[in-house]
């Protein structure tokens, strides 16, 4: 068997095989042999003709066909052994020609990733601050969140106030309003009810009965626009928001806190741990654009863009369908086909390609393999959380397959920890670089495989795709 083989760009082989002559005379005497018994040749009973007369009838490129697809795969199977290539996926028959016979073949192969001088990767980092106002704005969310609205005994309505009554609005014979408990809080603008409708209300008391005149203005957005509409309102409660002060009773009312300062603290260290977590998603982005953008190569077979492409189609699927909106409905919508869809998920896939390639290649280079007491504490771990509708989860994680799901995401966690390190410019020397036990918490970009679905769902992914 004569084999060559040429490389192509993308991670890609093409194999030329021309098996020996006497595999050849095998396979079309063979071919012959079927094509005797399915047709008959003239002069001799179906399946006796001689190899020659077969030959005579039904010509010899006839026969070798039927010959060239009897023995390719036992060809193709032969010609990776002897080459030793290690394709991951299938070959693609490109041509057959037949004299003498050979066949040209296109070989997906493994990726290749150089990264190159990957440390020298550098982002400039912006420390995350909180101010004094921010945390005095999340201080009064929570003083509106404890506030009580309480009835007014004397006071008449002022803006704020919500009012409970039962109010009728005409604008002609047209109904606009018609409701026994309707509650309104008195504001200066509204989108509902036009200019001069809420000063009708100012001063009114629990038990008025009033009633008035508004005009629609020309341009507003409703059917009774340039109307003049009459209300009558019978005003049943007015209550105003009362807010509890700003004090350490209200630090204790909201939760375990002595004082109000400690409430204050907590509260910009929530704010700073929000907006630290964001941040470090952003510069985990920008460190690795940074490392693609510097890479010396990283290439990838179609195939693997094919595949990525159509887990994104089944996620999207799947969320569409868990949302209460078929696919088809939503393709429908917006004037797309599934072909259509796979090709805008293109670009996303090839760039979540990229970027699992880039943190694989970063757990070689950096020395960041999981170890097996990093897995075991996983388990333990996630199985802490567990709860009992999660009763397969012990038995999926104590399998190769959930083990190796659980090393795949302990791994990225430390390359994306060790990206940022090296972006920051603090990461270990290579020689002396532990292997963390445990990946602090940055995001994590964990393009689950198949058997890690489960993992996935019991951990956030925070890693985005770079711009």
């Amino acid at each position: 068997m004569k084999i060559t083989t040429e490389r192509l760009p993308n991670a890609q082989i093409t194999l030329t095989v021309q098996p020996d002559e006497q595999q050849v005379e095998q396979a079309l005497r063979k071919a012959a042999t079927k094509v005797a018994q399915r047709y008959n040749v003239p002069g001799f009973r179906k399946g006796k003709a001689p190899y020659a007369a077969i030959v005579r009838a039904f010509g010899k490129e006839a026969l070798m066909e039927q010959a060239a697809e009897d023995m390719g795969d036992q060809v193709y199977k032969q010609a990776l052994e002897e080459s030793g290539l290690q394709p991951i996926g299938p070959g693609v028959l490109e041509d057959v020609t037949f004299d003498p016979l050979t066949y040209r073949l296109t070989l997906p192969m493994p990726p290749e990733v150089d990264l190159g001088d990957h440390r020298s990767a550098r982002v400039e980092r912006t420390a995350v601050e909180v101010s004094d106002d921010e945390v005095e704005a999340e201080l009064l969310k929570m003083q509106e969140q404890q506030a009580e609205w309480l009835p007014l005994e004397d006071e008449g309505a002022a803006y704020g106030d919500l009012l409970t009554m039962q109010i009728a609005g005409h604008a002609g014979d047209d109904e606009i309003i018609e409701d026994e408990a309707f509650e309104l809080i008195l504001e200066e603008k509204s989108e509902d009810f036009p200019p001069g409708f809420d000063t009708q209300f100012l001063g009114v008391k629990s038990g008025d009965q009033i009633a008035f005149d508004v005009t629609y203005p020309d341009d507003w957005d409703s059917d009774f626009a340039g109307s003049e509409a009459h209300f009558e309102a019978q005003i049943i409660s007015v209550k105003r928001n009362d807010l509890p002060a700003l004090d350490n009773d209200f630090a204790a009312l909201v939760g375990d806190y002595d004082t109000l300062d400690d409430l204050k603290t907590s509260i910009r260290q929530g704010i700073l741990d929000k907006r630290q977590e964001e941040a470090d998603a952003e510069y985990a982005n920008a460190v690795m654009q940074k490392m693609i953008e510097g890479a010396v190569a990283i290439e990838y077979p179609p195939v693997l863009v094919d595949d990525a492409v159509e887990r994104l189609f089944q996620e999207q699927e799947q969320n569409m369908r868990r949302a209460g909106l078929p696919l088809s409905e939503f393709l429908r919508l917006t004037g797309q086909s599934e072909a259509d869809l796979r090709q805008r998920l293109r670009g996303q896939a090839e760039m979540q390609l990229r970027v699992d390639l880039v943190l694989d290649k970063l757990v070689e280079v950096e020395s960041l393999q999981a170890t097996e007491a990093e897995i075991d504490e996983r388990v333990e771990a996630l199985l802490a959380d567990a709860t009992e509708d999660d009763s397969g989860l012990r038995e999926f994680l104590e399998t190769p397959s959930g083990r190796h799901a659980l090393s795949h995401d302990i791994e990225r966690r430390k390359a994306i920890q060790r990206m940022i390190a090296i972006g920051e410019g603090v990461a270990p020397e290579l020689a002396a670089a532990p292997v963390e036990a445990e990946a602090s918490a940055q995001p994590a970009a964990v393009e689950a495989e198949a058997e890690a679905d489960a993992v996935a769902a019991e951990e956030p992914q925070g890693l985005e795709i770079p711009a």
